[in-house]
């Protein structure tokens, strides 16, 4: 499997795009997956932006 490293950016568009499409579910499984995967990737682009900022 290939390892692909996401910017903060990306993790930021990908988490916002994850919400945008959970809000079009019903109240579900499917909906709360979406939503912990976007909780998830808004987590690593902070920390991604604390890291950068610390090597600054």
């Amino acid at each position: 499997m290939q390892e692909e490293h996401l910017t903060i950016d990306q993790c930021d568009e990908l988490a916002k795009a994850l919400r945008e499409d959970a809000a079009c579910l019903p109240h579900g499984p499917e909906r709360e997956n979406l939503l912990q995967l976007a909780k998830g990737y808004h987590a690593l682009a902070n920390m991604k932006k604390m890291v950068l900022a610390a090597m600054n």
